[in-house]
């Protein structure tokens, strides 16, 4: 610091609009909700930035425990928190117990209402049936799909 002081000429200039600074980095965390039924949702992550209002995520992985004891999995290489919406970016994939599979490049996970919705390109896989179209939204707690511009192949085993 005293080379710095002494060195002409000296300046110090920082813009706080080019960059927002995060108040806090955590890292290795892991986020419980826990009922009277036990723990119903986790979320972990690798890293994670708290910035007012919302906090920046890496290496997430959401899982939920839903009504029909079924397990929820969301995984993405990053994604953002805020007021309990998770908009999750780059390979977003949901995975349920019962071998059915979303993949995409982008969906906004609804945490409270248990609702994935996604405008990007997606393809469910569910056993012998694949579906792929433009845009979804999957209720995890009904298990019902909405879609559009789909299209379904299914294989018929002989």
């Amino acid at each position: 610091m005293i080379f710095l002081l002494t060195k002409n000429p000296y300046e110090l200039s920082y813009n706080s609009t080019k960059k927002e600074l995060a108040y806090i980095t955590l890292f290795n965390i892991k986020a419980y909700d826990i009922y009277k039924n036990g723990v119903t949702s986790l979320l972990i992550s690798d890293k994670v930035e708290r910035f007012s209002g919302y906090d920046k995520l890496y290496k997430i992985n959401a899982l939920h425990r839903g009504d029909l004891n079924l397990i929820d999995s969301v995984v993405s290489d990053k994604g953002l928190l805020a007021k309990g919406i998770l908009y999750l970016d780059d390979n977003v994939k949901y995975t349920r117990s019962d071998d059915l599979t979303l993949n995409t490049n982008s969906v906004k996970y609804d945490m409270k209402n248990k609702i994935l919705s996604g405008n990007r390109k997606f393809e469910f896989i569910k056993k012998n049936t694949d579906t792929k179209g433009t845009s979804f939204t999957y209720d995890m707690q009904k298990g019902i799909i909405n879609a559009t511009n789909i299209k379904t192949v299914i294989r018929i085993n002989n």
